[in-house]
């Protein structure tokens, strides 16, 4: 598919994926379909000012329609020529030839107009949410990202005008992005996270989700055959006696573990694999761990760098799934360098916002003490986005210095470049968080150790917690925490105090 070239197109033309039904997303044609309409209104006004950019229209556009919202016309009713030209004494065009449309048609220029934000955000959403695409094609997600297009006002609500280096297309990616993902998660991710009971979700797995999760989760290769077995086994005993309509699949008793295990090592011997044999408790704990990563491989947040750039075969060869992970380690290790070589302040905010997720608000109060320059949401937002050009640049150089056959120099390559670094800056700040984390909980005492990582269970009623002490151990955890943190980033002292109802909920979380 073309990218549109001229200001008219831009605003006019509108992207279809033709016949859903054709064959494939390849070979199907989309095109870019015009608007007769839309095409003649932009067609004059461009004759007013030849010159004029496509992002000059589209703020243009979306000043004309917030200026009539702020007026309480968010319907567009009753409206009047009168009142539109009133709106342009601030867009410096003149009002008979580009302030007279309707408010209905500039609302369908701007939609026209973020188009390509929304196939963009299609894109982005198709390549996270893979164990997904049975049910959402790229189409699907296209079409969720349009219907919040459509109403460009809506979307567009917190875009500031006033700032003349702000883009539209660029924000009104992200905020696409995140709306389909809202959307997703309210309607599926969720729901197929926590509808299921813990061996209920077993009962709706496929083989190729549990191995794709596996995978994620760094088991390694040589293992994921006796995990796939174990639940293999545990579908053969259990699940012929329910209902593929309940969701609710209780823990199986000793009884039935100790027929899953004896069916395990059976199948063992048969299929010559390579493990120990296991008793009920080893097959209880392998079966756990399946639960485990699939409820996090369903919200995982973490994409390879490759599968941007090409989408693998999700069952591949064993070779293939050691250079793959070999190259994700490698890629790991450059951002992690990298990482080393930034400013204080930049380590710190991005430590801080992909590691425990504050917002840039958070990260403001939390650091203005330490960084007068940086008190403010905007200021730590713009070095935020330094701090992550700069990581960008140095790896492209990096790339193309090891890499000089296939180089990183077009727009294509960088957008896919920046997502996927993103991605791992993330790991490598969680990662950071986790070490953090993993130093305070090894200084305590084994029993606290085991106090703080105990979970209260409804299945044994004979066991008692004191739910108080467990209570102040946490609080002592995170205390703790909050001082090494301070300490490893160089922060004033308690200044984490201030955001450290967040900081319980991340720390918390990862027990």
């Amino acid at each position: 598919m073309n990218k549109r070239e001229n200001i008219v197109q831009k605003f006019s033309t509108f992207l279809s994926f033709g016949d859903m039904h054709s064959g494939t997303l390849r070979d199907r044609q989309s095109l870019w379909q015009a608007d007769a309409q839309l095409e003649r209104q932009m067609k004059r006004l461009m004759q007013s000012d030849p010159e004029a950019k496509a992002e000059f229209w589209a703020r243009s556009f979306l000043k004309i329609l917030k200026n009539l919202s702020q007026d309480g016309c968010q319907e567009f009713n009753n409206f009047s020529k009168e009142k539109l030209c009133a709106h342009g004494n601030s867009i410096p065009v003149t009002c008979s030839t580009t302030l007279e449309i309707s408010p209905a048609i500039t609302a369908r220029h701007l939609s026209a107009y973020l188009q390509e934000a929304c196939l963009w955000a299609a894109q982005k959403s198709y390549r996270k949410y893979k164990f997904l695409r049975y049910k959402y094609p790229l189409e699907e997600y296209f079409q969720i990202a349009s219907s919040f297009a459509h109403q460009p006002v809506k979307l567009l609500k917190s875009f500031n005008l006033d700032h003349p280096r702000s883009n539209i297309e660029g924000y009104a990616k992200t905020v696409l992005f995140r709306l389909i993902r809202d959307q997703i998660y309210q309607q599926d991710l969720e729901a197929k996270r926590e509808k299921f009971s813990d061996y209920g979700l077993l009962r709706h797995l496929s083989n190729k989700e549990l191995t794709e999760a596996l995978l994620d989760h760094g088991i390694h290769p040589s293992k994921i055959d006796l995990y796939r077995l174990a639940w293999q086994c545990f579908n053969e005993i259990v699940l012929p006696q329910i209902s593929f309509k309940n969701l609710n699949v209780e823990v199986p008793n000793l009884e039935k573990f100790c027929q899953i295990s004896e069916l395990y090592n059976q199948r063992l011997n048969q299929l010559n694999l390579l493990g120990e044999a296991t008793n009920e408790e080893t097959i209880q704990e392998m079966l756990n761990l399946c639960i485990k990563v699939v409820r996090n491989y369903r919200t995982k947040q973490f994409i390879p760098l490759e599968e941007y750039e090409h989408i693998s075969d999700p069952t591949p060869a064993p070779l293939d799934i050691a250079i793959q992970q070999e190259e994700r380690r490698q890629v790991q290790l450059i951002i992690s360098k990298l990482f080393t070589t930034l400013p204080a302040p930049g380590k710190i905010m991005l430590i801080l916002w992909h590691g425990l997720d504050l917002t840039q608000s958070e990260i403001a109060t939390v650091i203005k003490s330490q960084y007068p320059e940086l008190q403010k949401q905007y200021q730590v937002a713009r070095h935020l986005a330094r701090a992550t050009k700069n990581i960008l640049k140095e790896f492209v150089n990096h790339w193309n210095h090891v890499n000089p056959t296939y180089p990183i120099q077009d727009e294509h390559g960088l957008e896919i470049i920046k997502e996927a670094l993103d991605e791992c800056l993330q790991v490598h700040c969680q990662q950071f968080v986790n070490s953090i984390l993993q130093k305070v909980i090894h200084e305590i005492s084994l029993t606290d150790q085991l106090l703080l990582t105990t979970r209260k269970t409804n299945n044994n009623p004979s066991v008692r917690i004191n739910e108080q002490k467990i209570l102040r151990k946490k609080e002592t955890l995170i205390k703790a925490f909050n001082s090494k943190l301070e300490s490893e980033l160089n922060l004033s002292q308690d200044a984490l105090q201030l955001v450290n109802n967040k900081i319980s909920i991340a720390i918390l979380n990862r027990l």
